[in-house]
């Protein structure tokens, strides 16, 4: 199997295939456990465990400390929904370029929008 790469400019990135996986799971599940969301979608405990990490440092996911079973346990639930969470991505993706490129983005959308007739 081909493991895909999440698109990354400098310190931008999109999405992994596990990312939107398990948040899709959070969002349907809202204060989940690392053990109910690895169960379900199949995926191995680090995994799970490497990759939800990553999606709190991003501000995806929140994470909070509750007695689940008797038990202290970390639970997670979504910071955005799904179409604040598009709007972030997409926010993120042209902030970066206009960062990096901003003549040509200006220029695109000039033309996009029907501004520039040349």
């Amino acid at each position: 199997m081909v493991k895909k790469k999440r698109l990354e400019i400098d310190e931008l990135s999109l999405l992994s295939p596990l990312e939107e996986r398990i948040m899709s799971f959070i969002w349907e599940n809202p204060e989940s456990t690392v053990s109910e969301i690895s169960q379900n979608l199949n995926v191995s405990l680090s995994s799970v465990a490497v990759t939800i990490d990553r999606l709190c440092k991003h501000g995806y996911v929140s994470r909070e400390r509750k007695r689940v079973d008797k038990r202290i346990k970390y639970v997670y639930s979504p910071v955005l929904s799904k179409e604040e969470a598009k709007r972030k991505m997409v926010e993120d993706i042209l902030d970066t370029l206009m960062e990096r490129f901003e003549d040509i983005v200006v220029s695109y959308f000039h033309r996009r929008s029907g501004d520039d007739k040349s």
